[in-house]
């Protein structure tokens, strides 16, 4: 069994980076001083296959417990997944069928543990403590809550203000997950901003049971790739399953304003290293060098230090030198004579016809290192042509 950590100063950094609030700080960290090893959740609800950096900002946290040697127990919200959480929804959400849920959880395992440490984590599944609720109990934790509550989140009001359809399962969700920590009675609860109010709920449903209030540990969310909020519907993450390569460029793509944001929340740089770094910066330096030592940082992390040394060379060849990687995907001409447009569309590197035009037009397309700008060019395909797309995509052409 892991030894109890109890150093002031690893606890201090603990409680301060990548921190938006604690409820309450003063608490957590007298538990920590304590040396009683602590019990941490993480509730998630299993509605994708694909986690992002992101995600990771949470579970980088929970592995610092960790290390100072604090139990994980991952819950997966088999049950709560049929209703679905609306935190930061603006719409009702599509139900999963359980069929979902368990593929979905497969995957999610795989690379919640690319994070966290897998054999100091428990699994468990809420339907084990919420199925057996009756009507009864289901009413007691309603009474610890008022409508007024629940219409004054954020994504509830605008849709009571639009007019949009509210179902009465959802204001049941945070009682749920609030539950949760009634059954397994936890120390320490954590997610991102738009968890609040499911981890307070946790945290008033407790005493409600003879229990001790859990802490509320909410962490900051990191910005997308190109400077707007993190969605997988602009396309702006980062996969932590993405190849050491693809990895390495598109934190290289990152807008340089949140450099040292993702430094803070998804490295563990010391964060005097990382405001010296950004003190160079404001003083002229250029941010590249930076931006190559976090790209290297995160790839080793997921991958190795090797990976990220080969990733780094590619993308110096690639990128800044243009020359084309030694090994390429094939793609087979959908035509004998195909336009410019159809050709890139059959890479699928862009997902959109308008994306495709607009990178054709602006010169980003060339074939065999000549650029095409007109996207209704018709091209003779003889075969092994070396198509590239933007900075870094490349496709041999196989004839049709």
């Amino acid at each position: 069994m892991p030894q109890i950590d109890t150093d002031p100063k690893k606890i201090d950094e603990i409680l301060t980076r990548g921190v938006h609030d604690i409820f309450t700080k003063e608490e957590l960290k007298e538990k920590l001083l304590s040396g009683k090893k602590l019990h941490l959740k993480l509730g998630t609800d299993v509605t994708g296959p694909l986690l992002h950096l992101g995600h990771s900002v949470v579970h980088r946290k929970m592995r610092d417990f960790q290390e100072l040697g604090h139990k994980v127990t991952l819950i997966i919200g088999d049950f709560t997944t049929l209703v679905g959480d609306h935190s930061d929804k603006v719409d009702m959400r599509d139900e999963a069928t359980p069929e979902q849920i368990k593929k979905n959880e497969e995957s999610y395992k795989e690379q919640f543990f690319k994070t966290v440490k897998e054999e100091q984590t428990e699994v468990r599944h809420n339907s084990e403590w919420l199925k057996d609720l009756d009507f009864n109990d289901v009413i007691k934790l309603s009474k610890q809550f008022t409508l007024q509550q629940m219409l004054d989140r954020e994504a509830f009001m605008l849709r009571y203000k639009d007019q949009k359809p509210i179902g009465m399962d959802e204001f049941l969700y945070p009682l749920m997950q609030g539950y949760d920590s009634v059954a397994l009675k936890c120390d320490v609860e954590f997610g991102g901003t738009d968890q609040t109010f499911n981890l307070l709920a946790g945290r008033k449903l407790m005493p409600v049971f003879g229990l001790k209030p859990q802490t509320a540990f909410i962490t900051k969310l990191l910005t997308g790739s190109d400077g707007r909020p993190m969605g997988k519907s602009l396309m702006n993450f980062i996969p932590i399953m993405d190849a050491p390569s693809d990895m390495y460029g598109k934190i290289m793509s990152i807008v340089d304003d949140i450099i040292f944001e993702y430094f803070e929340l998804v490295t563990r740089v010391p964060l005097d290293e990382i405001k010296q770094m950004e003190s160079e910066v404001k003083n002229g330096a250029n941010p590249m060098a930076f931006k190559k030592r976090l790209a290297r940082e995160v790839v080793t992390f997921y991958h190795s230090n090797e990976d990220a040394k080969k990733a780094e060379q590619e993308f110096e060849n690639v990128v800044q030198k243009g020359s084309a990687p030694k090994e390429i995907m094939a793609t087979q001409s959908p035509a004998p004579s195909p336009t410019i447009s159809e050709l890139v569309k059959e890479t699928k590197i862009l997902s959109s016809g308008k994306e495709i035009r607009r990178m054709i037009e602006q010169g980003g397309v060339s074939l065999d290192e000549k650029v095409i700008k007109n996207p209704n060019q018709e091209l003779d395909i003889k075969g092994g042509e070396i198509l590239k797309v933007g900075k870094r995509d490349f496709r041999k052409i196989q004839k049709a």
